[in-house]
Order: C-alpha cells, then structure tokens, then sequence
C-alpha cells in the first residue's frame, strides 16, 4: 500500500490525519514571552546522574508517572518533546512531519535537539516555576515521550546518558481514550513498517481501509507497542497503568530501587493525586485516583469494559494475535503475568 494509497483510505477520518499544517498552534505574543522567561528561571547543569525517557502512549498514564519521578532530587520535566502538533517542539527541533520521527536520515536532527535540552541550552519545555517541585536548577531529566521513535528506545537510552521506563496500558482503554492517531499512518509509511511481516502490514492495510475508530486506535496501539516489547532490555523498567492504580506502592517501590531513585515516599506521598492533564478524565477517575478504596481502584481499571460489547472486544483484540503481542488477552483487563510486578 503506497503512501498515497493511505492518505486516500483515511481521507475522510479527521483521526486518522496526520498533516501538520505550518500555522496550526501558531502561538501568540504572550506565549512566546512566557517561553522565553523560562530561559531566565531555569539553570540546568546535568551532573553525570542518569535522564529517564519515560516511553509510553497517550493516555497511559504518562504524566501522572512522569510528575512522580520529578518528586526526586534534581529532575526537572520535558513533557512530550517529540509532539510535533506543538509549534515550539517545530520551531526548536527543525521537525515538522511525523514522518521524520521514523526516519534513519533524520535522526542527527533529533539528536541534535535533545542535546540541547541535556546540556541546558533549550529551556521552552521547562516546567512552570508554580508547578509542583520547579526547581530553579537542575541535574537530570525526565523524558516523557509518547509519539514516535518507539524504534529507537535503547538509541536514546546510549546517546542521552539514559534509563529507560516503559508504561503499558490495555489496548482498548487507550483507543477509547483518545482522539486521534497521527502516528498511524507515518509508521506504515516508512521503514519503521519493515518491522513487520507482509501478512501484518497486509492485516493493517485492512483495518485502514475498512475498520472502525476503535479498530484504528487498536491498531495504532499494535504497531506502537511491538516493536520496544519485541525488544525489550534487561535494564529497561517494564509497568503497567493497570498496576500502577491497582498496587501504587509495589510499583513506587520497584521503579525507585531499580532507577536507584532516594525517595519513594515523595512518590507515594503524591500518589493520589491526579495529574496536571486532569481535565482529560472524568470526574469519576479523579476521585478513585485521590482514594485509597482498593475496590474503586479495581473498577477504575476495568471501567473500559462498559463502553465496548464483548463481541468488540473480541474482533479488535485479535490485531494483538496477528501482530504476535501477548501483553494482553481478550476478557481480561490486566496485563499478562510476564508484565506484572511480584
């Protein structure tokens, strides 16, 4: 399937578009000053102490993990430097398809950018000097990346000084959570699709052309998620949402002693708090995620299940077999035992 071919079969679905038009977001005056005072309230001086690129997709869980770890010494945030939809991240990294974030000859340009931010000469990603734990300076950084480059995790990992957390949530409670998918289609339209079989790339050809919303998201969240648990590290840090609502303080404890990370109890300490992207949950997710009832936090990863049919489940969970994942399985909400932590 040709990439105009693609384009063509997503033509009508605004979700699937993955055109990033030059003006979009185009940020206004007071926007780019308070851009550039960051630059003024921030000093980073990295001190040979591990980065954490924290991989995951969009509503994962991300933030709420990435907010934790800055609970620890030194960190400051990057919150999404590769979203491209972002007229800064353009601006700065030189990026401005979704397609270049899957290509061999751009990565010098990527590499390139992030250097800036480790060695603290970007600063129009800095946290906000009222955030929880702004530091005016700072030793290390936590990543949080969440589009493109799900092929280069150990890349990042060797080049950027970097630990590696890789965020798992059920297919189906991601695909309903989110919009749009606009890494879709540039994953199929370059080499980052010589990851997979011509009987898969043949299987996603199919759900582009004919499947549903949901299809789509699930899809999108197969070719996402392969390729890092394909390849997946001794080092890297492995968890799930899933458990992460369901045992906060196992996996608060599991990250922090193999990340080397001093405090988890300023992690649980803000645990229980919902993150600063809240206003994308319901009400009903924020008063679980600020409870400690051990029930409503079982139901909260399950809720999913109200939205979707069992025959849903069942026709869009088989992409997983077809795409050789065995992260999840269909009538059950947790991930496979493989993926929990003891």
């Amino acid at each position: 399937m040709t990439s105009t071919d693609l384009r063509t079969a997503a033509a009508d679905r605004p979700y699937l578009q993955s055109t990033i038009h030059p003006d979009r977001g185009s940020p206004n005056l007071r926007s780019r000053a308070r851009k550039v005072a960051k630059s003024f309230l921030s000093i980073h001086r990295p001190d040979g102490s591990h980065n954490i690129f924290l991989f995951s997709l969009p509503r994962s869980g991300s933030t709420w993990l990435m907010e934790l770890v800055q609970t620890q010494p030194g960190f400051k945030t990057c919150d999404e430097p590769l979203d491209l939809r972002n007229p800064f991240v353009r601006a700065h990294s030189g990026l401005t398809e979704w397609v270049q974030l899957y290509r061999s000859a751009d990565m010098p340009t990527i590499a390139a950018y992030f250097d800036g931010f480790c060695r603290g000469s970007l600063h129009f990603m800095d946290p906000n000097p009222v955030s929880r734990y702004y530091r005016p300076v700072t030793r290390r950084i936590v990543f949080k990346m969440i589009h493109g480059c799900e092929h280069r995790l150990r890349w990042f990992a060797d080049k950027f000084n970097g630990r590696i957390i890789y965020l798992i949530r059920h297919p189906i409670a991601v695909a309903l959570s989110r919009e749009s998918y606009p890494t879709l289609l540039p994953m199929l339209r370059t080499e980052y699709a010589d990851h997979f079989t011509a009987r898969q790339l043949a299987a996603a050809e199919k759900v582009i052309r004919h499947g549903d919303k949901l299809e789509c998201g699930v899809l999108s969240w197969c070719l996402q998620t392969s390729v890092p648990l394909r390849h997946r590290q001794d080092d890297w840090v492995v968890i799930s949402y899933e458990q992460m609502v369901e045992e906060p303080q196992r996996i608060v404890e599991y990250v922090c002693s193999r990340l080397g990370l001093p405090y988890p109890d300023r992690m649980l300490r803000w645990i229980d708090k919902p993150s600063h992207v809240k206003y994308k949950s319901d009400q009903a997710t924020q008063q679980v995620l600020e409870s400690r009832d051990a029930e409503r936090r079982h139901w909260l990863v399950r809720k999913w299940r109200e939205k979707v049919s069992p025959e849903d489940e069942m026709r869009v969970m088989s992409l997983l077999e077809e795409f050789e994942l065995d992260a999840y399985s269909p009538g059950e909400p947790m991930p496979a035992a493989h993926l929990m932590v003891s």
